[in-house]
C-alpha cells in the first residue's frame, strides 16, 4: 500500500486547548484508522493518524499540524528543466524497472505517475472512491496482449498453407479490417492517456518547464512520435530513482518510503 503522497492545504483553524494548528490531509490511498504515515506543510514534514473508521483514497480530513513528527522529507520536483531528456531512458541503466514497464506496460508506468500527482487515471485531479489509476491502466494493458494473440491466431486460420495467401472467399479481410481498427483505437486510448489528460502539460506548467520545440504542440508531438520516452521521463521527473528503488507492482512505482512530491515547494493540490 503507497502513502507515498498526499494533498493538503494549511487552514486557519486551531485546536481550542492547545492551539494545535489543523491542515486538512487527502488520504494516498484506503487506510484503516490509527495508521500513521507521514505529510508534508510549508516544507515540513509531520505525522498523520488516520481516524476511528478509517479513510478512503482521496478522502480530506483534518490532522494536527507539528512540524518535526515525521519520518520522510518532501522530494522537489526541479524548476524550469526536465531532470534529464526525453530519449535518456537508459539513465538508470537498462535493466532499470521503469524502462522496461515503459516499454511492455507503458499503461501502468502512467498509472503510476499519476498516483504521484494524485490524479485519477483520466488525468484528472483524484476525488474520494477513485479507483487506483495504477490498477485501472494494469488492467487494461493486457487487453492489447490478449487481441494480439487472438486475431493473429483467427487470420493464420484463413490463409492457404500451400499458397501463403488469404483464402478467397474467407473473412480474412473483414478480420483485418477490425484488427486495424482495434490498433488504431488502443493508439489513440495510448494518446490520450498521455496527452489529452494534459499529464505531460500539467507537471511541465507545475515545474514552469518551457516548451523548447514545437511551440504550441511539444506535448502531443512527443506523445505521439515516443510515448515511451514520454512516460519514463515522466517517471524520472516525479521520482528519485538515485535514492529509492524502483517497483514495478507497487502503486506509484517506489517504495513507501519514498518522499513526497513537491513542486517549488508547494505541494501537490
Amino acid at each position: 500500500m503507497s502513502t507515498t503522497k498526499q494533498d493538503y492545504e494549511p487552514m486557519a483553524v486551531a485546536v481550542a486547548d492547545k492551539g494545535v494548528p489543523m491542515v486538512e490531509v487527502s488520504a494516498p490511498s484506503d487506510l484503516p484508522g490509527g495508521y500513521v504515515f507521514d505529510a508534508v506543510a510549508n516544507g515540513q514534514t509531520f505525522s498523520v493518524t488516520v481516524p476511528a473508521g478509517g479513510v478512503s483514497r482521496g478522502q480530506t480530513f483534518s490532522a494536527p499540524f507539528v512540524p518535526g513528527g515525521g519520518g520522510v522529507s518532501a522530494s522537489a520536483v526541479p524548476e524550469g528543466r526536465w531532470k534529464d531528456g526525453l530519449c535518456d531512458c537508459c539513465m538508470f541503466g537498462c535493466c532499470h524497472p521503469a524502462l522496461w514497464m515503459g516499454i511492455c506496460c507503458r499503461l501502468a508506468l502512467l498509472g503510476q505517475v499519476q498516483n504521484r500527482l494524485r490524479l485519477n487515471w483520466l488525468g484528472e485531479r483524484a476525488n474520494p472512491g477513485d479507483q487506483s489509476p495504477f490498477k485501472v491502466l494494469l488492467g487494461i494493458s493486457p487487453l492489447a496482449v490478449v487481441k494480439s494473440v487472438l486475431f493473429s491466431s483467427l487470420l493464420q486460420g484463413f490463409i492457404d498453407p500451400s499458397t501463403g495467401l488469404p483464402i478467397e472467399g474467407s473473412p480474412y479481410w473483414a478480420i483485418t479490417a477490425v484488427n486495424i481498427a482495434f490498433n488504431f483505437a488502443v493508439i489513440v486510448f495510448s494518446i490520450y492517456a498521455i496527452l489529452l489528460s494534459r499529464q505531460r502539460r500539467y507537471i511541465r506548467e507545475r515545474s514552469g518547464i518551457p516548451e523548447k520545440s514545437c511551440q504550441g504542440c511539444e506535448d502531443c508531438c512527443c506523445a505521439f512520435w515516443c510515448g515511451c520516452c514520454t512516460v519514463t521521463q515522466m517517471a524520472r521527473q516525479t521520482a528519485e530513482y538515485e535514492t529509492y528503488v524502483a517497483q514495478c507492482c507497487s502503486e506509484t512505482g517506489l517504495p513507501v518510503s519514498a518522499p513526497q512530491l513537491q513542486f517549488g515547494g508547494a505541494h501537490i493540490v
